[in-house]
């Protein structure tokens, strides 16, 4: 198999063009990487032989494990599974994924070519999360491009696995801030803890989300993200959710229901967009958080993976890779999910699905391995 090993900085296997023993690693420069390296995840294998694409013009997928086994997802501008850029075209789509990491399909329930219903909203989707066999999925402003996306942020609420939505009366738009130094945040995203949240260490439902801090993105000095927390039974409800504060003086996170006295949870001097998208998860068996984003440019395979035992952090650096997949596919990626349904019994192979520009512009999937300190 031909693998790319990353052990903290990018290790590249050429094995698929000559056998193993000939094969020499190349070392990237991973120098401002914003946290230290991770002492719990030692590197991290991808093997782009099991890449796989389906849905070309359709793009974000975020993922969830709901109480049916099924895993659900969204996209934008596209139709879909079966569709194309211009084929069953919808400004944001839902669907279902079935079977196996190794054998899986994508079918559509809201939106998009061949699906029951149509689309429910118009705008984007970066999280979505199955709690109590209902899905909620984070609706990031009413069209494409960054500036909808930094009008408002609404949460969603579905009873029938996606085939229907309901606005819930969370919103968040940029008013609610202090403009023009914080313009909130945009493109939330769910902590994905399991199938249909069964494997949550604490009984509270996350949300992690980049921060708006300027208007103009050639001032933006780092890219920084929120916390926001809200009980399951109480996500419907505005005044419920509460935002991390930082840390008080033993280490323990502060919560507040002032969204103007929030801290960052998490920051990148090596900004480079006015939205780096974000997803989190939970790994149970590793006890550990993942979350993962881009740094520098946008849409060009600046992949950065990160560890930590909470979603407050402290933090730690799993990958922190420029133009990552290059030799097996374009480096136009920009948004990557940890697939919550394909991890295995030990917690150590994955499944990560992405999008990006160009011939990235599409469901992604590729398979992956963890490396563990003290693990053979």
């Amino acid at each position: 198999m031909r693998w790319i090993f990353i052990r903290l900085m990018f290790v590249l296997w050429l094995g698929g063009l000559g056998s193993m023993s000939s094969v020499a690693p190349a070392e990237v420069n991973t120098a401002g990487a914003p946290y230290h390296p991770s002492a719990n995840i030692t590197g991290i294998e991808f093997d782009f032989a099991t890449h796989k694409r389906l849905a070309p013009g359709s793009d974000n997928w975020p993922m969830t494990w709901a109480d049916d086994g099924r895993q659900y997802t969204a996209w934008g501008d596209g139709g879909g599974f079966g569709g194309t850029d211009t084929t069953g075209r919808v400004s944001n789509g839902f669907a279902r994924i079935e079977g196996p990491a190794v054998d899986y399909r994508g079918v559509n329930v809201a939106g998009g070519v061949g699906a029951p219903r149509p689309a429910p909203f118009t705008g984007k989707c970066y999280g979505i999360m199955s709690i109590g066999g209902v899905l909620y999925a984070w609706r990031t402003g009413d069209a494409s491009g960054i500036e909808s996306g930094n009008r408002f942020q609404e949460l969603w609420r579905s009873t029938d696995h996606a085939a229907t939505w309901e606005k819930t009366p969370v919103r968040f738009e940029q008013a609610d801030f202090a403009p023009p130094d914080d313009l909130g945040f945009c493109a939330p995203t769910f902590l994905q803890c399991g199938r249909d949240n069964a494997a949550a260490f604490d009984p509270w439902i996350y949300t992690l989300a980049p921060d708006i801090r300027t208007s103009d993105r050639k001032e933006r000095k780092k890219a920084t993200a929120s916390l926001l927390r809200a009980r399951p039974n109480t996500l419907d409800q505005p005044d419920a959710w509460e935002f991390f504060g930082g840390l008080d003086a033993n280490g323990q996170p502060i919560w507040t229901s002032d969204r103007r006295a929030r801290r960052p949870v998490w920051e990148d001097a090596n900004d480079g967009s006015s939205m780096n998208n974000m997803s989190i998860a939970w790994q149970p068996v590793l006890g550990r958080c993942l979350l993962v984003t881009s740094h520098d440019e946008q849409m060009a395979g600046n992949l950065s993976i990160y560890e930590a035992p909470h979603p407050w952090g402290p933090w730690r650096t799993v990958c922190y890779e420029h133009n990552w997949g290059k030799g097996f596919i374009a480096p136009t990626t920009f948004f990557w999910n940890f697939a919550p349904a394909w991890w295995s019994p030990d917690g150590r192979d994955f499944t990560l699905v992405f999008t990006g520009v160009e011939s990235n512009d599409a469901w992604n999937s590729v398979r992956g391995r963890l490396r563990l300190a003290g693990a053979r």
